[in-house]
């Protein structure tokens, strides 16, 4: 195999164990075994488990940015909802990883892991608002939408430990909440009624 294809590989088989474990605790003789290769190639690629759990991680963030991209022939509504269902559907198949790059105080997560997050939370910000129709949001409207998102990541994880919910049920409740939190906020009239409209909301 090639150096390079045997870098990739063995990403690959980082992201499956970290599926199953939290990354934190996985050892390169783990990721060995996994891949049916020697302890000494794994390091020979990463020198340390740091490096191999950063590139694993953000080449999964990689993977997720377009997942939410929905169908642009969905109406808005169902758009928004596609985008939750591939959060969702990610955070589940990455259960121990997600719930370890949300732990602040995780050895998994570092200024990098939090930058590809950073990078996701706008890449579903902007989502919402393309979606709406909303070129310059106000400085209240963007203030909701980050705690939105906010809120859509705690709610992912409890739903991740409790499941008292289907998950389609999880992302309607989230786009409730999305309207009910612009609502609450003071957001500009025509903005949240834009939104209202879409999701079958009243902005009150």
């Amino acid at each position: 195999m090639a150096p390079q294809e045997r870098r990739e590989d063995l990403i690959r088989t980082a992201l499956l164990v970290f599926a199953r474990r939290p990354p934190g605790e996985v050892t390169p003789e783990e990721i060995a075994e996994e891949a049916d290769v020697s302890r000494a190639l794994v390091y020979r690629y990463f020198p340390n488990m740091a490096e191999l759990r950063r590139e694993a991680l953000e080449r999964a963030m990689d993977e997720l940015v377009p997942q939410l991209v929905p169908p642009r022939d969905l109406p808005p509504l169902d758009q928004l909802r596609f985008g939750l269902r591939a959060f969702i559907a990610f955070a589940d198949s990455y259960a121990p990883a997600y719930a370890a790059l949300l732990n602040g105080g995780s050895m998994v997560a570092t200024e990098e892991t939090e930058a590809e997050i950073d990078r996701v939370r706008e890449a579903v910000r902007r989502l919402v608002l393309e979606r709406v129709g909303i070129a310059e949001p106000s400085p209240r409207l963007v203030l909701a939408l980050r705690c939105w998102i906010s809120a859509v990541e705690t709610a992912v994880m409890v739903w991740l430990h409790e499941r008292t919910m289907a998950a389609d049920d999880l992302a309607d409740w989230l786009l409730d909440q999305l309207v009910a939190m612009l609502a609450s906020s003071g957001a500009r009239a025509e903005e949240l009624g834009a939104l209202a409209a879409h999701t079958g909301g009243s902005p009150g």
